[in-house]
């Protein structure tokens, strides 16, 4: 969805599709804004994590 640059979908539910209106027209955009950065910042510790375990299994590993 990112790629696609399909952003409106962050606001969407899950299960939920709204192929017409692309969203909630209730969201206002620092809603939308404030929801996209919630989710880039659950992103970026995800991936910060999968950093550190991968640290981990290269120090357990022989050389």
């Amino acid at each position: 969805m990112y790629r696609a640059n399909a952003l409106y979908r962050f606001d969407q539910l899950i299960g939920k599709q709204y192929m017409q209106g692309h969203g909630p027209e209730n969201t206002s955009e620092d809603e939308k804004r404030n929801r996209q950065i919630a989710n880039l910042k659950m992103v970026n510790e995800i991936l910060k994590k999968y950093v550190e375990m991968e640290k981990e299994l290269r120090k357990s590993l022989p050389a």
